[in-house]
């Protein structure tokens, strides 16, 4: 027994031995994620007595009332005289981090609110994050970013911007939010931090900007300037453009489209509202080229039948008409079978006899 006990011992000793020999196999996966997202916020300025605001000196500004995004509070600057002595002949705009010691990555779009019809127009916008440091002052401009060439005062005082010595400012602002690791701080001090901002409009806009790299399989040329898009989107926008890409029609194969009746102008805010459902024009145009400009696209609404674009071109047109539009609009009605401007444009020939006769003239 005392032999079996040994022989038993030494046989477990050298199990283990063995087993302690063998290599250790281990296998740990891990995964973080870090999400980025974006919070947005929207502030209306007005200035109301615009009239004596201009009087103010190169470096002098009015601002806003602060309002938050993702938590940090931000307010928009307007230099009615200019941001410096070097821009006197415009007006200056920037959007200002008002936090304490905030530090934030945004992007932000600078809008004016058209008097006649309510429609805010982007005027200067960046499309990427910047980076707002409330801690780093004037020279830099870092806590504060914007245009000192926002627009030529001339220009703004005779648009449709201002009306009854009124002008609104529109900030547009989207705060990047980072999920993950030690970055929540931010977001936790936004109530409504978990809830992204509604995008798909943004994500579309940005495929047409990139369109020539990221799936893009359609061509227009529009007298001789180059547009790619995307068939689908178009499709799915509009019925002429589904007929016309996936039916019966010349163009249901061809990679190279011509438009050789529009301007490329008219082309370009076409495409933008069929992928951001948002009518955005030039904002250096004067207000004689707006409303042109609004009229060829109202011609182009009809033309791919996209109804939203055509009664928002509609409404611009019957909400700004004078004496000497009137008649070319109504033409164009006319043409279009545009009812709802025809209608309001004879409420507009109802006034007295001097204004038709101007017409006439």
């Amino acid at each position: 027994m005392v032999i079996s006990s040994i022989g038993h011992s030494q046989q477990a000793r050298s199990d283990s031995e063995m087993a302690s020999s063998r290599p250790i196999s281990e296998s740990t996966i891990t995964r973080s994620t870090c999400a980025t997202r974006t919070a947005r916020a929207t502030h209306q300025f007005e200035i109301v007595g615009y009239s004596l605001k201009r009087c103010l000196a190169a470096g002098e500004f009015v601002r806003s009332s602060a309002f938050a995004a993702c938590g940090y509070r931000w307010s928009v600057r307007v230099y009615p005289g200019g941001f410096g002595p070097a821009h006197r002949e415009f007006v200056s705009v920037f959007v200002k981090m008002m936090t304490n010691r905030g530090k934030a990555a945004a992007r932000f779009d600078l809008r004016l609110i058209d008097r006649a019809t309510g429609l805010p127009r982007s005027v200067f916008r960046a499309a990427q994050p910047v980076v707002f440091d409330y801690s780093v002052k004037h020279k830099k401009c870092k806590g504060k970013r914007g245009t000192r060439a926002f627009m030529r005062r001339r220009d703004l005082e005779s648009s449709a911007f201002v009306r009854d010595d009124r002008l609104i400012v529109e900030c547009v602002i989207d705060v990047v939010v980072a999920n993950g690791g030690d970055d929540d701080t931010a977001a936790a001090a936004s109530p409504l931090a978990g809830v992204p901002a509604p995008d798909l409009s943004r994500h579309l806009g940005e495929l047409l900007e990139r369109a020539d790299g990221v799936g893009a399989d359609v061509t227009f040329d529009v007298r001789g300037q180059p547009f790619a898009a995307h068939r689908i989107v178009l499709a799915m926008r509009s019925p002429v453009f589904m007929a016309s890409l996936y039916g019966s029609m010349r163009e249901h194969r061809a990679p190279r489209i011509a438009v050789d009746d529009m301007e490329p102008e008219v082309f370009d805010a076409l495409l933008r509202f069929v992928y951001s459902d948002t009518l955005a024009l030039p904002g250096d145009l004067g207000e004689g080229e707006y409303k042109e400009m609004v009229r060829q696209l109202l011609e182009a609404a009809d033309r791919y039948a996209m109804d939203r674009l055509r009664v928002i071109c509609e409404l611009i047109l019957s909400r700004s008409l004078d004496a000497k539009t009137v008649a070319a609009t109504l033409a164009m009605a006319d043409q279009h079978s545009t009812t709802a401007t025809r209608s309001r444009m004879f409420v507009f020939s109802s006034w007295p006899l001097g204004w038709m006769t101007t017409i006439n003239d």
